[in-house]
This record gives structure tokens, C-alpha cells and sequence, in this order.
């Protein structure tokens, strides 16, 4: 290109200019460049700088978070140790009533949450995910009450049995709109309304799988006692949620990577099949 340019303008005087200006310009570009390069090496590992572990919070919810001997673990506890050492980077986890979680994540006090299921006004604070699964929402009943599971077609063909349901859950508004017109019983755990529906105390449960799963395997005494029909009521969609308010946002690119990947390899289904089979 200088030899170009000598050719081109044979005043030696102007081809000194020329090469100048030249060199400036090619040091401003390879310096850009090197910005540009530094940026993309570095963005991911920004975090790691802070030398701060991520802060997530979840919720008393087995077997995706559950206390075993004064160890917390769970489905959602592993999938975050397997997701971030991925990322090269620490957690620590706090388990808290949902609503302080949510409080936490909304004000910034808290980085993420590992399960939650995605609705518009949670959106307003939080940034979810690619799907990590979804589960289905079953009819349970007791094995011993009838020969074959309850069938559906409708909701409303529900409307007859006498339900249970855990206090404070939301089963979806269709659902949570037919248990006003219901004969509903609360309990305060999904393991009662199961020993509930095996005592003959209530007709039907609607219960997510993966829980029910855990509890079985927790509680042998209730396998084989209950069974579930076939088609869902609802299927919910669970996701990682980050708040807007951590700079963790920035890295949701390299966790739906790393989620994909899991999927792809089957770390996740395994990391489930550990905590319900």
C-alpha cells in the first residue's frame, strides 16, 4: 500500500504525509480491535472480578429444594451448582417464604432464583430464562377408592369430587376459577392432601408430577396408593429468573447456552431422575 502511494505521488514530502496519516489510521483501527477483543473475552467473566458469588434465593418446595439432615439440596439446588460451575462462577443459596424471595429479587437484594414459573406481572422485575422443563399438572386420586384414575375432558367434569388443595398454591386461573363453585379441603402441604386422598378424606387432588415423585420416593408408605390420570390440567413451564437489578442479566446469553447444552448432554433429566425415581 506505502509502495502505492510512493508510485502514485513521487513528492516525497507528500508521501511523507500520506504514510503519517496512514499510520495513525491503522493504529486507531488495530486499537479498536483491540477493545472489540478485550470486550468479548472479558464480558463473561465480569462477574468473576467482584470475586462476589452469585446470591440466589428459593423457596421451601421439594424436591426441588428440600432440607435432608441440615443439608440443603433438591433438584433446583444441583441444577445450580452444575449450571454456574459451568460458568465459572460461585453461588450461594437462601431458601425463604416464595413472596420474601420475590420481595428480594425485586429489590435487588437477591440475584436469581432457579425454578419459577414466568407470568406477565413477575416480568415487570424479572428476566426469565429459556424453559429448563416442564411439568404437568395431574388429577390424583386413591388407588383403593375406584378401579381406574379420574377421567376429565372438561374441568368442569371435576366439579362433582370432593378436592383438596395445598394453602396459598395457585393451580392455574382456569382451575382456580372452578374450585369457588367446588367442595374444597386446604391442607398445608401437598404430602397431606396425598395422606388425605389414601385415608378416603377427599376424592381428588391436583398435584404437580415431578413433586408427587419426590414424595413417594421420600415416603414409601404412599407408592401404590394413589394414582393419577391421564391427561394434564395445566403444564407449567419452569425457568431460571434473574433480576433486572443484578448485572446477571448480562450473562443470560451464556446460561441459555449452558441450559441448551445440559439439555443436549441430559443433565437435567438425570438431575430429576435422582430426586423422584
Amino acid at each position: 500500500m506505502i509502495v502505492a502511494l510512493a508510485v502514485l505521488n513521487p513528492d516525497r514530502n507528500h508521501y511523507s504525509v500520506c504514510k503519517a496519516r496512514f499510520t495513525k489510521i491503522i493504529a486507531i483501527v488495530l486499537c479498536l480491535a483491540s477493545l472489540c477483543c478485550v470486550h468479548v473475552v472479558l464480558a463473561p467473566s465480569a462477574w468473576a472480578q467482584d470475586s462476589k458469588p452469585v446470591r440466589l434465593v428459593g423457596f421451601d418446595y421439594p424436591p426441588f429444594y428440600q432440607d435432608e439432615d441440615g443439608v440443603l439440596d433438591g433438584i433446583a439446588v444441583e441444577l445450580g451448582k452444575q449450571l454456574f460451575a459451568r460458568l465459572e462462577m460461585q453461588m450461594s443459596l437462601s431458601v425463604f417464604p416464595l413472596k420474601r424471595s420475590l420481595e428480594m429479587l425485586e429489590n435487588g437484594e437477591a440475584d436469581a432464583t432457579l425454578i419459577l414459573i414466568k407470568t406477565p406481572e413477575r416480568s415487570k422485575y424479572l428476566l426469565f430464562s429459556n424453559a429448563v422443563m416442564t411439568v404437568r399438572g395431574l388429577i390424583w386420586s386413591a388407588s383403593g377408592l375406584r378401579e381406574r384414575a379420574v377421567h376429565f375432558d372438561r374441568l368442569e367434569d371435576l366439579r362433582r369430587y370432593k378436592i383438596g388443595v395445598t394453602r396459598g398454591y395457585s393451580y392455574g386461573p382456569k382451575f382456580d376459577e372452578l374450585l369457588k363453585s367446588m367442595h374444597v379441603d386446604v391442607a398445608n402441604s401437598d404430602y397431606l392432601n396425598y395422606v388425605k386422598l389414601v385415608a378416603g378424606r377427599i376424592e381428588i387432588f391436583p398435584g404437580n408430577e415431578i413433586v408427587a415423585a419426590g414424595l413417594f420416593k421420600k415416603h414409601p408408605e404412599l407408592r401404590g396408593k394413589v394414582v393419577h390420570s391421564d391427561k394434564s390440567f395445566i403444564e407449567w413451564v419452569l425457568r431460571i429468573a434473574v433480576s433486572k437489578k443484578s448485572k446477571l442479566v448480562d450473562m443470560m446469553p451464556q446460561i441459555n447456552e449452558e441450559l441448551g447444552k445440559m439439555k443436549v448432554e441430559g443433565v437435567i433429566d438425570a438431575i430429576i431422575r435422582k430426586y423422584t425415581e
